[in-house]
């Protein structure tokens, strides 16, 4: 782990390795997985996009349909991600870093479990799961906001919303 490496993904490689989280469980995603890829399709599954090239850090802020938003939850947002995300499921997680005054997507994927472990061990700015079929999105804000559209989250959002109530 050189210098390309970022402190995010520094954080997150020590983390993994200092927890003992499996390949299995938790793993950043190959180059030969085409990030690039899936990151384009998350936009255009999301995303209201108002110009051709530029993306938003923010997903959140420019979702072109239904959400849901919990901003009072009693507990950190990432303690909830279980109710919401079956424990077997592989989802892609990505969270972004500031470099070079710009914004980059650190992309993984793994299980909800793992994905937990890494979010309360790690800082971040905002942070996204993914369902691997792009049926839903959840993100966690800078404000501990937990988000999420697609129609089947934000239905498990409304009953863990009634729950915390």
């Amino acid at each position: 782990m050189g210098k390309e490496w970022s402190s995010l993904r520094m954080e997150i490689a020590n983390v993994i390795r200092e927890k003992g989280i499996k390949e299995e469980d938790f793993h950043s995603l190959s180059i030969h997985e085409n990030w690039k890829n899936i990151e384009e399709k998350i936009y255009q599954t999301f995303c209201q996009l108002s110009h051709p090239t530029q993306r938003p850090a923010w997903l959140w802020s420019n979702l072109k349909h239904d959400y849901y938003i919990i901003s009072d939850l009693k507990e950190r947002p990432e303690t909830y991600l279980h109710h919401l995300v079956d424990k077997d499921e592989i989802v892609w997680y990505f969270a972004n870093e500031t470099i070079n005054e710009g914004e980059k997507f650190w992309f993984y994927e793994g299980k909800v479990e793992a994905i937990q472990i890494i979010i309360d061990e790690t800082w971040f700015d905002e942070l996204f799961l993914v369902s691997k079929k792009y049926k839903w999105l959840i993100c966690i804000n800078h404000h501990d906001a937990l988000i999420a559209t697609g129609n089947e989250m934000t239905t498990k959002m409304k009953l863990l919303d009634s729950k915390n109530a």
